[in-house]
């Protein structure tokens, strides 16, 4: 085996390159040795900063850590481990295990060997309840690590504390909090209606060029959250984090907006009036729903319906599914462009 030996000081530069080109070797480690280090290669190549050799010694094979499988292997029978879901929400440091009514009584084992598989896990639980009530919160069980619902979620650039049962959540929303982020243009003014911990408002001031964003959040424990977010990421400045009712806050701040977002996908036609009255002539709505793959095209019908009823015109950018919340039914956001018949 050939390998790319270079001064320790070298080192990073080399690495960097051998990974850039596809030349380290997987499967083996690098080996330091009298003050130089030797880079396992998948072939000769001309490598800057470093010399190509051909070592006396053996290169130490990498420990390729077991799959879920096969550390249940022997706990769970074969028909059993075909039961096991293909990918689980993970939350900073907490992975939300959905296992079938018939492992339930394996929930624990199953657990610890989440906990095992993947490193920086350090808490598992289950739902325990499905999201409810108007703050849409849910129960979680703790099965297995640290007894504790609380994390800081890394998403985009940015760090979000929340309580998994103190405030709503998705981690699965995490490219579709980006796709908005990136439509805002310079200066625009946002407001995110429903905010949560504010994941929305953190993603778009990250990843945008917008001058301000406005989040309004009933839940008074995710308002708190919201704030220690804006703090936590040094947003403030950009950021203002109200608590209450939208329909009560959004008449008192007497201002327009140039892009609206709703991700409140059950009841967001509800409150679509409010929306609508603090938006700009040419403004850009998010506006989420739950649907059924073949029912896009008449929502988006009665969608442009309601707002011309309440005189504000829309025009249908797009409409994006952005996650799925039953096996037939998607999570939906129609982009709206408000003042503009279609």
């Amino acid at each position: 085996m050939y390998a790319a030996e270079t001064e320790l000081k070298n080192a990073q530069k080399v690495k960097e390159y051998l990974l850039k080109k596809d030349l380290f070797h997987p499967d083996y480690t690098s080996v330091k040795e009298l003050g130089l280090i030797y880079f396992p290669l998948i072939r000769k190549a001309n490598v800057p900063h470093a010399k190509i050799v051909s070592p006396s010694f053996s290169f130490p094979k990498k420990q390729k850590p077991l799959s879920i499988e096969e550390l249940l292997k022997g706990k769970l029978n074969p028909p059993e481990l075909e039961l096991l879901p293909k990918s689980q929400e993970i939350v900073g440091t907490i992975l939300i295990l959905e296992i079938p009514d018939e492992l339930k009584k394996k929930e624990r084992i199953i657990a610890e060997a989440y906990l095992k598989h993947t490193p920086h896990i350090q808490t598992v639980v289950k739902k325990d309840e499905f999201h409810e009530g108007d703050f849409r919160l849910r129960k979680v069980k703790v099965l297995a690590g640290k007894n504790t619902t609380e994390t800081i979620h890394h998403e985009n650039g940015v760090k979000i504390k929340l309580d998994l049962e103190k405030t709503y959540f998705s981690a699965r929303s995490a490219s579709e909090r980006l796709r908005i982020a990136k439509q805002v243009k310079k200066n625009e003014e946002v407001l995110v209606m429903f905010s949560g911990a504010a994941p929305y408002p953190l993603v778009i001031a990250k990843n945008s060029p917008a001058k301000i964003i406005y989040g309004i959040e009933l839940n008074p424990l995710a308002h708190q959250y919201a704030l220690q977010n804006a703090e936590l990421n040094k947003f403030g400045s950009r950021m203002v984090i109200l608590q209450g009712d939208v329909r009560k806050i959004i008449p008192a701040l007497k201002r327009k907006f140039d892009r609206l977002v709703m991700p409140l996908p059950k009841t967001a036609e509800d409150f679509l009036p409010s929306a609508l009255s603090a938006a700009k002539k040419g403004a850009i709505i998010h506006f989420y729903a739950f649907l059924g793959k073949d029912e896009f095209k008449e929502e988006g019908k009665r969608i442009k319906q309601i707002c011309a009823t309440l005189n504000h015109p829309a025009k249908i950018l797009r409409a994006v599914p952005c996650g799925q919340f039953s096996p037939y039914i998607f999570r939906v956001c129609f982009d709206l462009r408000i003042g503009k018949k279609a």
